[in-house]
């Protein structure tokens, strides 16, 4: 008991501390305001979320890594905290308003973990600015409509089912969170992502994961034992990064990185360090 008072006095302290030396904020970029959290000390570490959701699944990792890290957690376009522009929400759009922040920032390069929607948006950049990307983690990551398990594919390809779905899972934080929300609106947009058979825009319409040649970083692509994505297409992924590895959690799902953020910050910090 002793020892689990202990411990709970140590994560309050760094919780406080966590708070004291944050900075959320929102930017003006691409003709949005894009939310972000700054905190901690060290080279820069851009966490990006997946999709729906927004980047407070990031608060128990960050408590880990901000004495190690500067680290920036960021509301992608639409979601949480973040404001959305008129036209489709594309993989290509929410890296470019990554890449804005980062020059308001003058952060000239960044190592980047991202999870599902994230990994994709982290890839993307790390593929057309290498320049800006150190080392790279991508979790759960898919890069096209189509590379799910039959499964979840098939709740994909059912628009209704889809919807309901993820209406039950996610519009209520939504709606409580995004300061102009507009449910309908973004779940459409969403699903127009998701449901678009290359995530990446590529020279090739035969291979999309074409553009994943281009990235020259470390990187590690994690994925559960169980997840959604077809483990064929994350080994493809492998095999379209040079140099990249693969790492099989076992005992765990696509969002095991929001279930087991002490697991996941062990796979973090393993890799950059």
């Amino acid at each position: 008991m002793k020892q689990q008072h202990k411990l709970r006095m140590v994560v309050l302290i760094v919780a406080m501390l966590a708070s004291a030396f944050s900075r959320a904020e929102s930017a003006n970029v691409n003709g949005i305001n894009l939310y972000y959290e700054d905190v901690g000390w060290g080279k820069p570490l851009i966490l990006l979320h997946g999709g729906f959701g927004d980047s407070d699944m990031w608060d128990p990792h960050t408590l880990s890594l901000l004495f190690r890290y500067r680290v920036i957690k960021i509301d992608s376009r639409g979601h949480g905290r973040s404001t959305d522009g008129s036209g489709p929400i594309t993989y290509q759009l929410m890296a470019a308003d990554v890449l804005a922040l980062m020059n308001k920032l003058r952060i000239k390069n960044a190592h980047f973990a991202g999870w599902s929607d994230g990994a994709v948006i982290a890839a993307d950049i790390a593929a057309h600015h290498p320049h800006k990307v150190d080392q790279l983690i991508l979790f759960g990551a898919a890069f096209g409509g189509n590379v799910y398990n039959p499964v979840f594919q098939s709740l994909l390809n059912s628009e209704h089912l889809f919807k309901d779905f993820i209406d039950l899972t996610y519009r209520a934080a939504y709606e409580v969170k995004n300061p102009e929300p507009q449910w309908t609106v973004f779940q459409d947009k969403m699903y127009d992502l998701w449901t678009t058979p290359c995530y990446l825009e590529s020279m090739n319409p035969d291979n999309c994961l074409e553009p994943l040649g281009s990235i020259n970083s470390p990187t590690l692509v994690v994925v559960g034992e169980d997840e959604i994505i077809s483990f064929a297409h994350t080994q493809d992924v492998v095999n379209a990064i040079p140099g990249a590895t693969l790492e099989v959690v076992p005992l765990a799902g696509h969002f095991f990185p929001e279930k087991q953020p002490l697991r996941t910050t062990a796979i973090i910090k393993g890799f950059l360090d």
